[in-house]
């Protein structure tokens, strides 16, 4: 497989309305897999785990990371591309709720790169927040998203990044019950993602999904049913349809009855 010319198939695809993301990595798969081609085979199906898992198809999502594992550790890869594979691995553990294990994947994945790259770094803190998050570990979070955005504050054309960091710590703020702070960090974000990727930025839906659980919070369900259906909007765009889109939509009807 020639990985240049897989990579500008798949930008283009991304860059479409509506185009079969999935179909095209599926079968790109499948021909690196009958090819014996194993970091073919890394490199797609890191690409199909991360579609895999904004679609809310964790199960399949999480073999095929560790397939990618697999493949890297056979090849002789190098720790930054191991570190990756184990951040993506360690994001489908905090989907599915089993945040110990994010945490471990994500200190591994940290221990790998040392003091190495501020953008790989500053995504470790943001992924491994959430699982702190998630098991109340609320001031430990903060100081990985505090840490995160020191990193990226030193790095040109980190917009998306910070806006990513940005999500985080609204969530966190939000737990805490510091509503108004949260919506401030949360609406900064989503000026960022108005035009980040013309739009289509594949963290957008999240953006929105927080902005649309903070304004519930709020008493702004107007606000709330906007952002969750537009949310649902752009991740059908971006990746067809999906599990997480209906819910998305779902929760836009539900504040749709409560206004």
């Amino acid at each position: 497989m020639e990985l240049g010319a897989f990579y500008s198939e798949l930008d283009r695809l991304y860059g479409e309305p509506g185009a079969d993301v999935e179909g095209f990595l599926r079968e790109a798969l499948r021909r690196a897999r009958l090819a014996g081609d194993m970091r073919g085979v890394a490199s797609v199906a890191n690409e199909l785990g991360s579609v895999l898992r904004l679609r809310g198809d964790l199960r399949e999502s999480e073999e095929l990371y560790d397939e990618v594992l697999r493949m890297l550790e056979i090849t002789g890869a190098d720790d930054r591309d191991l570190a990756r594979a184990l951040v993506n691995l360690g994001d489908v553990y905090v989907a599915q709720g089993r945040n110990v294990s994010a945490i471990e994947a994500f200190d591994r994945a940290e221990r790998m790169l040392g003091d190495g790259d501020a953008l790989e770094l500053s995504a470790i803190c943001n992924n491994r927040s959430s699982a702190y998050r998630a098991l109340g570990r609320f001031s430990d979070a903060r100081a990985d998203l505090r840490r995160a955005g020191r990193l990226l504050d030193a790095v040109p054309g980190s917009e998306g990044r910070r806006a990513t960091n940005a999500i985080n710590l609204a969530q966190v703020l939000t737990d805490e019950g510091r509503i108004g702070e949260a919506a401030e960090v949360i609406a900064e974000a989503l000026v960022t993602y108005e035009t980040l990727g013309g739009g289509r930025d594949v963290h957008r839906p999240h953006a929105l999904a927080t902005a649309a659980r903070i304004a519930y919070l709020r008493g702004d369900y107007a606000a709330a049913e906007a952002h969750y259906l537009k949310a649902a909007e752009v991740l059908r765009d971006k990746l067809g349809d999906a599990p997480n889109a209906d819910a998305l939509e779902r929760r836009a009807g539900e504040m749709h009855a409560l206004r």
